[in-house]
């Protein structure tokens, strides 16, 4: 019985300390006001960091509502050797949302991809976040979520990981009783 529990300890501990395969999918983004060139048309660019692990053809869909996004264009798309990349415009007349969709074209992990789009800003104020897919190789959603804004440069927090050691460390130090 105490062999079975050590063994499941060590594997519950090498699961926690080595992890899965897969990363957690990030897509942050930053927006940049650029200048008009026709009048009336607000003009923008997001300049996009993708993270996380991708298998062959596992990819993301980026989405932009049609009421508030216009003339996309992928200014400078992901290295064609691993990605394939699909833009399709907004068009409200049905309504369909605009979509970049990049697929990798080997398994990628880790990953720190950079791309830039421009687009026409139809919404009132700042352009924010977006909606995104990640999408299995059989282009089935397996999870959803929202890009975000880099983090703002200061003093980095220490990993989870070593936190939860240290909780784990300071639970077992042996109490003195007075």
């Amino acid at each position: 019985m105490v062999r079975i529990g050590a063994m499941f300890r060590a594997l519950v501990a090498s699961v926690v300390l080595l992890g899965g395969a897969a990363q957690a999918v990030t897509i942050k983004y930053q927006a940049n006001d650029l200048s008009d060139l026709v009048a009336g048309q607000d003009r923008w660019s997001y300049a996009y960091q993708l993270s996380g692990s991708f298998g062959f053809f596992e990819g993301i869909n980026l989405l932009y509502p049609a009421a508030n996004y216009a003339d996309l264009d992928l200014t400078e798309p992901p290295d064609l050797g691993d990605w394939s990349s699909l833009l399709t415009q907004p068009d409200p007349a049905f309504p369909a949302d605009g979509l970049l969709s990049i697929n990798a074209m080997a398994a990628l992990n880790p990953i720190d991809l950079r791309f830039t789009l421009e687009f026409t800003w139809l919404g009132g104020g700042r352009p924010g976040d977006q909606p995104f897919e990640v999408v299995d190789d059989f282009f089935n959603v397996v999870a959803i979520g929202r890009t975000t804004l880099p983090a703002p440069h200061g003093v980095p927090e220490p990993g989870s990981l070593l936190l939860f050691g240290v909780a784990l460390g300071l639970m077992s130090w042996p109490r003195r009783r007075y």
